[in-house]
């Protein structure tokens, strides 16, 4: 009966509190512009359709977000942060070389991007432009998953400490590469992608060792003489 101020969550209905019924409200909207967003695209999805999607009204909306461009954060946030625990998750208990662990992470992402459609192209989109807020997450996402790979395949990685150049060149040419095979329906086996894909993730660490595992070569570019 009554408010309950001291948990702050205020009086409840159907055994839900009132922040848990907005906290419910902005995950549908999140769903929802998840969804729009994977079929027609960010810049083709309007307030309106992804609140007839989500069932809710504009009100509803406004309430959860300042406008679109906060939804499409919230969004690039929410399926930037699944797809990097998904493929983490897949190289627990592999207890292999660097590269085994690194092809498990890649089998784990490449099998992911084809089989829930609408977050890979969330997570794939081209969102540069719209909003400095959102090219700012973006880059982070994207450093984040970076690390994430050079851990991977090295423990002692500190987070960060990839040369810029080399991080911007690999995760450019690994969003390449996955970008044209959704786009071509994933019609690669996800081995070849894979094969295509573990020499730009070596960039990743700067050690020779790194790119002689990454070749299956065991000695430098120049071995046997010319």
């Amino acid at each position: 009966m009554g408010s309950t101020p001291a948990s702050g969550q205020g009086r409840r209905y159907a055994g839900a509190s009132a922040v848990e019924r907005r906290g419910e409200r902005r995950e549908r909207l999140i769903r929802a512009a998840i969804a729009l967003y994977g079929e027609r695209g960010y810049r083709q999805t309007t307030v309106t359709a992804v609140c007839r999607a989500a069932g809710l009204t504009p009100r509803y909306f406004y309430e959860a977000f300042a406008g679109s461009e906060a939804l499409l954060l919230a969004t690039l946030q929410e399926v930037s942060d699944y797809v990097a625990q998904h493929v983490a998750a897949a190289v627990v208990g592999v207890d292999g070389t660097p590269d085994e662990r690194l092809r498990a992470l890649l089998a784990a992402y490449y099998r992911l991007l084809r089989d829930d459609p609408a977050s890979a192209r969330v997570f794939l989109s081209e969102v540069s432009g719209i909003d400095e807020a959102v090219d700012a997450l973006f880059t982070r996402s994207t450093v984040a998953f970076a690390d994430l790979i050079a851990r991977t395949l090295d423990p002692a990685h500190v987070d960060g400490a990839t040369a810029p150049l080399a991080r911007a060149g690999a995760m450019h040419g690994l969003l390449a590469i996955a970008r044209h095979w959704v786009g071509e329906g994933c019609a690669e086996p996800v081995d070849i992608l894979i094969k295509a894909a573990v020499p730009l993730c070596w960039m990743l660490v700067d050690t020779d060792t790194g790119y002689r595992v990454a070749s299956g070569s065991s000695g430098g570019i120049n071995e046997g003489g010319s």
